[in-house]
């Protein structure tokens, strides 16, 4: 594999990782600072793709 294709496969990874903890974590009991740190990581795949 190509450098390119190392890194898309790593964020595929990530961004998984990423939804099955937002989808952990019940609705009721979610929080600011939660959605917070959801959307930083986000963040942080988004620069990632850069």
């Amino acid at each position: 594999m190509n450098e390119q294709q190392d890194k898309i496969l790593e964020l595929r990874q990530r961004l998984e990782d990423v939804m099955q903890r937002i989808e952990g974590v019940s609705p009721d009991q979610m929080t600011v600072d939660d959605i917070d740190h959801f959307i930083n990581l986000l963040d942080q795949l988004e620069e990632k793709c850069r």
